[in-house]
């Protein structure tokens, strides 16, 4: 767990996040030692997220997330859940390529991206994609996909904190070399991967909501031994249909 916040307003709602993302039902010591936040503090936030109904006391001395809260969440997903619309688009792309097909969701707030869902392949030899880890822009085709289509500014600053590649440790291409990547991703229309030394690649696409943000990407990850250059084009088509349909559906719920 990083750091806790400083500040009434963003400790509640770092105290939100943190028990929307934990268990069901959860002690005020177990809170405590999860969000490093004073047993006093965690006390007299709880109270007040009591009194809303976002938390409700549980049995004994515990607490768990209240129905106001579910209720809230449910409100949102009713309107567009990524996750639970991409879920037929990602049975479609690994029926038909037989590999393992990801939809991510980006998060404006901290630069990063999360995996909401992923459909293996059968094929025995395939590239795990764990779901809900987190993970930056920079490198892949997954972040690139989005990372290409953001602001100027959230690309300098994504740029600026990313050094080292999460699984080769390599330094992150120079910003010219970065700056042609990203050109090509827009020109294309989505983002290819491929690093023989980690055995890994993949194609991906952007999915836009309400005035062309950056919802997430969809697409497919493989080992790069079984990648085929020759199928590049069929399999980046894929990936932008789905990408495209998702894109349009979520414009309609939020518009």
């Amino acid at each position: 767990m990083s750091d806790s916040p400083r500040g009434s307003a963003l400790r509640l709602i770092f105290l939100l996040k943190t028990i929307a993302s934990g268990p069901h039902h959860f002690l005020l010591a177990e809170l405590a030692e999860s969000t490093k936040l004073p047993k006093s503090t965690l006390h007299r936030l709880l109270q007040n997220l009591v009194q809303t109904g976002l938390v409700e006391r549980g049995r004994g001395q515990s607490y768990r997330p209240g129905r106001e809260l579910y209720l809230l969440a449910s409100q949102l997903v009713s309107r567009f859940d990524l996750a639970r619309s991409a879920q037929p688009f990602l049975h479609a792309l690994v029926e038909k390529w037989q590999e393992t097909a990801v939809v991510c969701a980006y998060s404006p707030a901290d630069h990063l991206a999360t995996i909401l869902r992923t459909v293996q392949t059968d094929h025995p030899l395939r590239f795990a994609v764990e779901q809900g880890s987190r993970f930056e822009l920079a490198w892949g085709a997954l972040g690139r996909s989005m990372l290409a289509f953001l602001s100027s500014g959230e690309v300098e600053a994504i740029l600026r904190e990313v050094k080292t590649g999460p699984l080769s440790g390599k330094p992150r291409p120079r910003r010219e070399e970065m700056q042609d990547i990203l050109e090509e991703i827009r020109r294309d229309g989505y983002a290819r991967y491929f690093d023989g030394g980690f055995d890994i690649a993949g194609v991906a696409a952007p999915i836009f909501g309400a005035d062309d943000e950056v919802l997430g990407c969809i697409g497919m990850t493989m080992p790069s031994s079984r990648f085929q250059p020759d199928l590049e084009d069929e399999q980046a088509r894929s990936v932008r249909e789905a990408a495209s349909k998702l894109s349009e559906m979520a414009r309609i719920c939020y518009s």
